[in-house]
């Protein structure tokens, strides 16, 4: 059987707690690993001195915020087995670490919003990631209006004209 290398290999976290009753666990990891738990197809778990590949199920991993996340494993069916990964540390490959990807929504400070509907709302003053969620802040006549942003609400977007258009939620520009 061949083994898995710990020089080859970095430390991203470790297993805090179990969660529920059918297998699932609690991994806390630094921040900076973010982007590479949400790209692991498997985790390496340390168990006596050895590196053991855990497979993550399809649909498995969920965050909990920006250093956390519940994972089920494949073959971990109960809340006992998976309390035997309590407290051990979760590995990657070293050549699995994914750089944080460049934030390309921060480019949209300076843009003026607008709505499909009201028109103009104001200039995004600033732009904000909360684990993967996209929070424009915008200057709307001197109030701080925080509107959530995503590919799904995006109607039009002029680089030459820095303009957004957004179909904003019902009721989100209500005072």
């Amino acid at each position: 059987m061949e083994t898995i290398p710990k020089s080859e290999c970095e430390k991203i976290g470790f297993f805090r707690k179990t969660h529920g009753v059918h297998g699932e666990v609690v991994l806390e990891f630094e921040e900076h690993f973010e982007f590479s738990v949400e790209e692991a197809e498997r985790f390496f778990i340390e168990l006596d001195g050895l590196l053991v590949p855990f497979f993550i199920e399809e649909e498995g991993l969920r965050f909990r915020s920006a250093k956390a996340a519940i994972v089920k494993f494949e073959d971990v069916e109960s809340e006992q087995y998976a309390k035997r990964l309590i407290g051990q540390s979760a590995w990657l490959y070293q050549t699995e670490i994914v750089d944080e990807p460049e934030e390309h929504a921060s480019l949209l400070i300076g843009y003026t919003l607008f709505d499909e509907q009201l028109g103009e709302i104001g200039p995004i003053e600033e732009v904000d990631d909360f684990a993967g969620n996209i929070v424009l802040t915008v200057n709307r006549k001197g109030e701080e209006l925080l509107v959530p942003f995503n590919d799904e609400i995006l109607v039009a977007l002029d680089e030459a004209k820095k303009k957004i258009t957004l179909k904003l939620p019902e009721g989100l520009t209500e005072v």
